[in-house]
């Protein structure tokens, strides 16, 4: 290995037990300020044992196509109409500087440091929190199954907009035994766009107990969403880096076109001012503050272990902060910008709804006008509904409505801008229902915006599903258990086919009410708690001025006490309130799902079933019991630390952060013989002579990237 000294740094940097306790005063050392110092490090070293980057653009993009997606188009679109329009945006960007940034900056920051995938980071960090690393691969493997699920419906979609007219845009019919051509009534009552999507495209099955067989052209799109995400990921980063110039980009010019297009439809302005006027009230609710910390938890992707994947290939003098807010700023600026788009067609869809409304009532009033026994009152002179103008109507009829309620053959509807406004469908149904419903309104260019809209859709999602996979891979890469992981397309592949078959439960009728049981318990608590720990970890276990230091080390500056102030109070205590606040609104009443009802063509609130409840915990419980068990079983000499095992036999060294959780598991034969410890009561029982400790970053780095330790002088 090459001793040259770079950038100043002397050629053996030794960490002794002495060394390795300065950098006190900080928050954590109360705790456990065990982790050595990795000042020093030299960058040709690191650029020979992992793969980097083509470029800092080529990671950047990937950063904001994993952090910008499907949740910036239809998730925070419906919490801003939700919660009184422009009074959620206030909650939203707090929380971007409080949780948001801090969290993000963290895990960029650890990552780029170490140079390892979540598993070997936290391991590093401290041995009894190893189980956190995989906590987070265990969630990322459980997210990524559910999230192509929404990759597949939206290639389902894209196949079927190359259709004119499309096929959502009529009710189907069928001809009834005295030859009458009949609209199917589910679809009369749902609208075109809502039965396509429950009975074409899902074949919605009543409940999550009747599973509904497997829906075959389903089947197809899954089983090609995998071949896609597979034919990306296979190479590692360099292929998904170079796949994520197109996913970073298109939807940011589909966006635009969208805008451009968005602004210009009548009542456009309705849904702008709608989303921008903000109700102040709703500051005042709880659930609009836990709905922003949420979302903005969620965008990030924080806690995922794709993030700190992504920057364990930057060269160690990357400027990590500037890359933190760059990437947050992006991510908040995107989801605004989204969300006028969205609010632009949401005024035009509940424009043309409205003017339905009307047309319906003014055909009723008029055919009732005919009638000479009313038109000379009632009508005002009005006979037939050409006489009857929206104007007309608005003025005369809109408010006497109940004038007319025993006398009209038909009832007449209740018509309400503000009301239409205010229908808001959340997640899939924002894009399957609602977009496509106003796609319709689009005229004879409707297959065309229609294929674009999907292809938006499938490139941030498919950004998102990159970032969440990789966050498992990088880490199955760096444990390099068996010689065959190293080959990282069978690596990929193996995951991919294995989470395929997983998978297979989304295909069935009963499969968007397990995407939906999976969103809710595999992509909450589990998350929260890792991004908890993780600020516990590096705040206040290895301390956050030491934390500092390696920092100051990459970027030459130390980050300021707003940073501190994050990592160690203000998000943690931001993040339990969110905790808290979820178990609350959770578990405060009877856990059920949204089933579809074919009658009412309405979702009804039903519990889950019991094998239902197994699997929620089970999602939970399967991800955050690593943190625990982990510990445990370090703590009473179970599982050993490999990693500073290894150390500790092939330098006949121990490092600080392990040293008192091995003692008693080391071998006492000659070439594993522990040569000296770091604490009296270690050096009292140690048969062998002291000698002083004195190693070198080279040989820790060496030992875990598995190469042969080099020489060292004792």
């Amino acid at each position: 290995m090459n001793n040259s000294s770079t950038e100043g740094a002397s050629t053996k940097a030794p960490l002794n037990a002495e060394a390795a306790e300065r950098g006190g005063g900080d928050i954590g050392g109360i705790l456990a300020p065990e982790m050595i110092r990795l000042t020093g490090l030299k960058d040709e070293i690191e650029s020979k044992t992992r793969v980097a980057w083509d470029s800092k653009v080529q990671y950047l993009f990937m950063v904001i196509s994993y952090a910008v997606g499907l949740g910036n188009v239809w998730r925070f679109p419906y919490l801003t109409q939700m919660h009184g329009g422009g009074a959620f945006l206030l909650p939203y960007l707090i929380m971007l500087f409080v949780e948001g940034m801090p969290l993000l900056y963290l895990e960029l920051a650890i990552g780029q440091r170490l140079r390892m995938g979540c598993v070997g980071v936290w391991n590093e960090v401290h041995p009894l929190i190893g189980g956190l690393g995989l906590a987070s691969v265990v969630t990322s493997f459980l997210i990524a199954i559910y999230y192509n699920a929404i990759i597949m419906w939206c290639f389902f979609y894209l196949f079927h907009s190359f259709q004119s007219p499309l096929p959502w845009s009529e009710c189907p019919t069928y001809t009834s035994r005295d030859n009458r051509t009949v609209v199917v009534e589910e679809c009369e009552l749902s609208g075109p766009s809502s039965y396509f999507w429950y009975r074409r495209a899902l074949d919605i099955s009543p409940g999550i107990g009747d599973i509904g067989g497997i829906k075959w052209k389903i089947l197809l799109c899954h089983i090609l969403s995998w071949i896609v995400v597979f034919l990306c990921i296979c190479k590692g980063i360099k292929s998904s880096g170079k796949v994520v110039y197109f996913t970073a980009t298109f939807p940011y010019i589909v966006l635009i076109i969208f805008f451009v297009r968005g602004i210009t439809l009548e009542g456009a302005v309705h849904g702008l001012v709608h989303m921008f006027t903000p109700k102040m009230d709703q500051l005042l609710d709880v659930n609009c503050w836990l709905d922003a910390a949420a979302q903005i938890f969620f965008s990030f992707g924080l806690a995922f272990g794709g993030l700190i994947a992504f920057s364990s290939y930057n060269p160690m003098k990357n400027d990590v902060q500037k890359d933190a807010v760059i990437i947050g700023i992006t991510n908040w600026a995107t989801a605004i910008f989204a969300c006028t788009v969205i609010f632009s067609v949401i005024g035009f869809k509940a424009t043309v709804m409205y003017d339905h409304c009307i047309d319906n009532n003014i055909k009723i009033l008029g055919e009732m006008c005919g009638n000479l026994n009313y038109s000379s009152t009632l009508c005002a002179g009005h006979n037939s509904s050409t006489d009857i103008s929206r104007d007309v109507y608005q003025q005369l009829f809109e408010g006497n409505q109940t004038a007319f309620k025993n006398i009209t053959a038909k009832p007449l509807r209740e018509c309400s801008l503000e009301d239409d406004l205010n229908k808001g469908v959340e997640g899939t149904g924002l894009a399957f229902i609602i977009f496509t419903q106003a796609i319709n309104e689009f005229g004879p260019s409707a297959p065309f915006w229609s294929i674009v809209f999907f292809v938006m859709l499938l490139s941030l999602g498919l950004g998102s599903e990159f970032g969440t996979i990789e966050g498992v891979t990088t880490s199955l890469y760096d444990l390099e258990v068996f010689p065959w992981m190293k080959k990282k397309w069978l690596v990929s592949g193996l995951l991919c086919l294995v989470m395929c078959l997983v998978g297979l439960l989304f295909v069935t009728g009963s499969g968007s009410y397990w995407v939906a049981l999976f969103d809710t318990f595999a992509g909450s608590f589990p998350l929260i708690l890792i991004a908890l720990f993780e600020c516990i970890a590096v705040g206040w276990i290895f301390g956050v001025n030491r934390f500092c230091d390696e920092v100051k080390y990459m970027i030459g500056y130390k980050p300021n006490y707003f940073w501190r102030a994050t990592w160690t109070v203000i998000a943690p205590l931001s993040i339990i309130a969110l905790l808290l606040g979820t178990i609350v609104t959770m578990f405060s009443k009877p856990i059920t799902y949204k089933a579809y009802s074919a009658q009412t063509t309405l979702m009804t609130d039903l519990p889950y079933p019991w094998y239902a409840s197994l699997v929620c915990g089970l999602l939970v419980f399967i991800s955050i019991l690593w943190i625990p068990v982990v510990a445990i079983l370090r703590k009473i000499g179970i599982l050993h630390y490999d990693h500073a095992k290894k150390l500790a036999s092939d330098l006949q060294r121990a490092t600080i952060s392990t040293t008192r959780f091995l003692g008693s598991q080391m071998s006492t034969r000659s070439e594993d013989r522990d040569s000296g410890h770091n604490s009296d009561e270690d050096h009292n029982v140690n048969k062998g002579p002291e000698r002083p400790i004195e190693f070198y970053i080279e040989d820790i780095m060496t030992a875990s990237s598995h190469n042969t330790a080099r020489e060292t002088n004792v």
